[in-house]
């Protein structure tokens, strides 16, 4: 009797899942279907601020690293550095109250990673106009937790893509195109707040 009911309920399952997904293009109105939940953006500059905030209270000056051009270079990063580091990627203010109107927001859970995947692409693909270009937040299955932000801005013709590990590091890449047209790494700088 059992797995008969639990084999009800995974048909059940099953059969709702196809059914359910509406195609953006169906002209039908939603009769009689609850109304949409309303968009919520991970409120990721709130979380960078959270964060450099944190590194300030902890009294260690984050380590730099520049890594460009097989270097690696170390330098203490100063208390009033810090904001002149980071500003960069304050703008535009992602959260629930901006950018709605522009990029769309998908999720997956990734089992080889055991994180919940948030992704942020522009609604129309591609747009010159917009300074990010995408942003993904991973947040541990376990815990609740950000594992990590990724985010890629423009900025003129490169392109400055952030990768900050909760409570621990962060790592800034400058993209330029090369001779050829590929995108190769102008500029990178590892900063740790996390000393193992």
């Amino acid at each position: 009797m059992k797995q008969f009911c639990a084999g009800a309920l995974l048909i059940s399952l099953i059969l709702g899942a196809c059914t359910s997904g509406a195609k953006k293009d169906d002209p039908t109105p939603n009769v009689g279907l609850e109304p949409q939940a309303a968009v919520s953006f991970f409120p990721v500059t709130n979380y960078i601020e959270g964060q450099i905030a944190e590194i300030r209270t902890y009294g260690l000056a984050p380590i730099k690293f520049d890594l460009s051009g097989g270097k690696r270079d170390s330098a203490w990063l100063k208390n009033e550095e810090i904001d002149s580091v980071f500003k960069p990627f304050l703008f535009p203010v992602i959260d629930s109250n901006n950018l709605i109107t522009q990029y769309e927001e998908t999720r997956f859970s990734d089992q080889t990673i055991n994180a919940f995947t948030f992704t942020y692409t522009p609604i129309i693909e591609n747009d010159s106009t917009l300074i990010l270009k995408r942003w993904d937040v991973y947040i541990n299955t376990k815990t609740n937790e950000v594992q990590r932000v990724f985010m890629v801005q423009r900025s003129g013709k490169k392109e400055i893509q952030l990768t900050w590990q909760h409570n621990e590091w962060c790592s800034i890449r400058t993209i330029a195109t090369g001779a050829n047209g590929s995108p190769m790494i102008e500029k990178e700088e590892l900063i740790k707040w996390k000393y193992d």
